[in-house]
């Protein structure tokens, strides 16, 4: 089976909607058969945690998208409310969705306590709960030709970096957790006429050094250290987005250069923290690569794709016209 053949069938099997990880914290069983089919309908999977788990969940890698809190929410000692105190102090970027109860028979918030929440709603308002989640969590549109796209070219890069292995890919999902995963991680940028921005691969450095130790990478294992690991990573990087640049960007649709704004990365390694400068939701694909005879431990890479700087849908589309139309005629061709 080529190389080719194999990438395809591993992505016609996935589906290329794009979801999003939310947090719930609620207890009505009204309320979380609500939300169930709400998330159903608009490609969220929710997740819940007991009350003493909470916080180390928040505190731990878990790629989020929101929170869901209801007003009500109580535990020995702590109040919806003092809730959303809490997991707006331990992970302040998440947009967190407030329940009210139904007929208006609530307490007014407080400013203070307004400005907790990204909006609120009420039980059967579909619409208002939507257009939230459209607001805070959706708001980029992602077309399915770019996400099946970036599995299948980022998927070839991985079977040429790596021997014997076995890649699975999970959905695209959105987050808006500026939690860096693993210990080392590469940062690439990308531009043309519809997009600027960056690239991130996220790997533990350990994983994927036993990978390297176990002739699994297409280099010498010899005498390995960190750097090693650092160049297998950025060659990674490198034909990942030279498969981008191939795949979806025609010359003809590069920005001339000339002075525009840039944003501030700011990488803070002792809490696990990066920003771009922007509230966006990043765009992850999540790949696990497994040893087809079992002899080194499976490998997690984490995809981020953040375009703070610009994003524009239907110039992609026009872009990818242009692109297909140097396919066709054989003056461009995939690698």
């Amino acid at each position: 089976m080529s190389l080719a053949q194999h990438v395809s069938d591993v992505v016609t099997d996935e589906q290329y909607q794009v979801m999003s990880k939310v947090l719930v914290v609620e207890q009505d069983a009204d309320a979380l058969d609500y939300l169930k089919k709400f998330f159903h309908k608009n490609n969220l999977i929710g997740m819940r945690v007991n009350d003493d788990r909470l916080i180390s969940l928040l505190e731990s890698n878990v790629d989020l998208g929101a929170i869901f809190l209801s007003e009500n929410y109580v535990t020995d000692d702590k109040t919806g409310i003092e809730f959303a105190k809490m997991l707006h102090r331990t992970r302040p970027e998440l947009s967190i969705f407030l329940r009210r109860e139904y007929g208006g028979h609530v307490v007014e918030l407080s400013d203070d306590v307004q400005r907790l929440f990204s909006g609120t709603y009420e039980l059967g308002e579909d619409d208002r709960l939507k257009n939230l989640v459209d607001t805070f969590l959706f708001q980029k549109h992602y077309p399915m030709d770019f996400v099946s796209g970036v599995k299948e070219l980022s998927l070839n890069a991985m079977h040429a970096s790596f021997k014997e292995m076995d890649i699975t890919c999970e959905p695209a999902y959105l987050v808006k957790d500026k939690i860096i995963f693993g210990e080392l991680l590469s940062l690439i940028s990308l531009e043309s006429s519809w997009c600027r921005g960056y690239m991130m691969i996220e790997v533990n450095e350990e994983h994927l050094a036993g990978m390297i130790q176990g002739h699994k990478a297409v280099c010498d294992p010899a005498d390995l250290n960190f750097r090693h690991v650092n160049a297998v990573l950025g060659e990674l990087s490198n034909m990942v987005w030279g498969g981008f640049k191939s795949r979806f960007i025609s010359s003809e649709t590069m920005h001339s250069t000339g002075h525009r704004v840039e944003i501030p990365i700011i990488i803070n390694h002792m809490r696990k923290y990066i920003s771009f400068g922007s509230d966006d939701p990043q765009l992850c694909f999540k790949y696990t690569l497994s040893d087809r005879h079992g002899k080194t431990s499976p490998v997690t890479l984490v995809q981020k794709f953040i375009f703070s700087l610009e994003w524009d849908s239907e110039k992609f589309s026009e872009s990818q016209k242009s692109v297909d139309e140097f396919v066709n005629s054989g003056d461009l061709e995939f690698f």
